[in-house]
């Protein structure tokens, strides 16, 4: 049987309409089931719940961290930054905030 990650631990979701997407574990909900949260569509007053075995465990946050989600004093810009920092992006967002644009050039006929 899987042991259910700690507070703190990054994950990535395999299965579902979140396919692809990362959070960062909340809560447990016993052997099978987590709470997961990654503070902008899911914030931390209503985490999703997830299956583990539609989950991949990828890392752990910082102990700080782990501490602050374990005591309930979180807040969802802490995840939001925790998971940005896990996954080795500074910025979130688009070309504004110094990222590459995401487009596929094209030939013309």
């Amino acid at each position: 049987m899987i042991q259910p990650p700690k507070p703190g631990t990054l994950v990535q979701s395999l299965v579902g309409r979140d396919n692809g997407e990362h959070y960062l574990v909340v809560g447990t909900l016993g052997p099978k089931l987590v709470l997961v949260a990654n503070g902008v569509n899911r914030p931390l007053k209503s985490p999703k719940k997830k299956n583990l075995r539609h989950l991949k465990i990828l890392v752990t946050a910082q102990a700080d961290l782990l501490v602050r989600i374990s005591s309930g004093r979180a807040r969802d810009e802490e995840i939001v930054q925790a998971i940005r920092e896990l996954l080795g992006r500074k910025h979130a967002g688009g070309e504004r905030e110094g990222n590459e644009p995401n487009v596929k050039e094209e030939g013309r006929n």
